[in-house]
């Protein structure tokens, strides 16, 4: 399917830039054996399974066990739910993902994404530069070098290559030449055909490319983390819902890596599911920038369930929310706070809902319950040896 857009002129002025007309296209697949959509909805369940993979061999050979939170008796004796189980419940819970993913898809938003009007949008942002420049640079500007005695005109007539400083035509004096359309860079030269400048096509793709996904991956956090803490904070409160919802996931003490995911289907739904569409339709991402957010999104719930603080690992540097953060809310003396999950922990701090306990009581806490487990196991021992 084609679609072609005709465009006119946005400002009449006679130095105004004309944006150029595009054609839709449907957008090529990313792989060629797998189209965006369904890439969107299968990689991130392969993310899961292999980093989950990678900390179930760390954590079966006890490698790095200095950065362990817990000891491996800790692991089989505290959690009062197998791997069978897990694992039973988080496949089952991928399924009904996967398929309510490919309802929305083929029956509500569509599959189909559409590519073709990637320089008309830059054109749209390079005229929104030169809006900017004119209306609100250019008047301060001069209005600064009055007051320091420079003659804005005078000073103008003096440049005769704006080169690398090409934004200075539009501070000193607006009406000068366009600039240099020599030269080809990424479809730059139709839009400096057109009547832009180098400079502002190059703002113009650093906030089409850069700016504008930033802007979305960061809509797209801020809104998913509220949704998870505001909805875990109710399933936490409310007896019913706890009980109902939320206690199997806290069957898991000692968190570990593809447990990050075990829940009821009422709660992955109505968190996961729902919470993680919402976001990437409230933020506008595209088809793949969705798969990167909720890949990553993945990556993160496993690793804040890993079980181990390692230093070099790139997820724990993003901030507060890491493994140790969530390791708390999975204790009995820390399962009233830390209610955050995934990216930030910006909600645990405007509620103060945050664990205050210091990094030594901590220590001391988790101390004290492998203590207990170890003489709860010794006991257990002598107990059988006397039968």
């Amino acid at each position: 399917m084609n679609i072609t857009a005709f465009t006119s002129n946005v400002d009449t002025s006679t130095s105004a830039p004309t944006l150029p007309l595009y054609t839709l296209t449907p957008r090529p697949a990313l792989l060629s054996f797998v189209s965006d959509f369904h890439l969107s909805l299968v990689l991130p369940v392969l993310a899961y399974w292999f980093i989950s993979a990678i900390y179930y061999v760390i954590s079966t050979y006890n490698l790095f066990e200095e950065y362990r939170i817990h000891t491996p008796a800790a692991l089989k004796a505290r959690n009062r739910v197998s791997a069978l189980e897990v694992l039973r419940a988080v496949v089952t819970q991928q399924i009904v993902q996967t398929a309510v993913g490919l309802f929305l898809g083929h029956v509500v938003f569509g599959t189909e994404e559409m590519t073709g009007r990637e320089t008309y949008d830059v054109a749209v942002r390079a005229l929104f530069v030169r809006r900017v420049m004119q209306h609100w640079v250019l008047p301060a500007a001069k209005v600064l070098l009055g007051l320091i005695g420079v003659d804005a005109r005078g000073w103008s007539g003096r440049i005769s290559d704006v080169g690398c400083l090409g934004m200075s035509y539009l501070v000193i004096f607006p009406d000068m030449a366009l600039g240099n359309k020599s030269g080809t860079f990424g479809g730059a030269l139709t839009l400096m055909d057109r009547g832009f400048t180098r400079w502002e096509i190059w703002v113009a793709q650093a906030i089409y490319w850069i700016f504008d996904p930033a802007v979305r991956f960061g809509i797209a956090i801020f809104f998913s983390d509220g949704w998870q803490y505001f909805w875990h904070r109710a399933m936490h409160t409310n007896k019913w819902m706890y009980r109902n919802m939320h206690s199997y996931h806290h069957r898991i003490y000692v968190p570990y890596a593809f447990g990050a995911f075990y829940n009821t289907l009422a709660e992955a739904f109505l968190l996961d599911t729902v919470g993680t569409t919402l976001s990437l339709a409230f933020a506008g991402l595209t088809t793949r920038q969705a798969t990167v957010f909720a890949t990553l999104s993945v990556l993160k719930g496993v690793d804040d369930h890993c079980g181990y603080n390692l230093p070099w690992d790139p997820l724990q540097w993003l901030g507060e929310q890491n493994a140790e953060f969530h390791d708390v809310h999975h204790q009995s003396w820390g399962m009233g706070t830390n209610y955050s999950q995934l990216y930030l922990t910006f909600w645990d701090h405007a509620c103060s809902t945050i664990c205050r306990k210091s990094s030594e009581e901590k220590q001391r806490l988790y101390k004290k319950e492998t203590a207990d487990i170890e003489k709860r196991m010794r006991q257990k021992a002598e107990e059988m040896r006397a039968e």
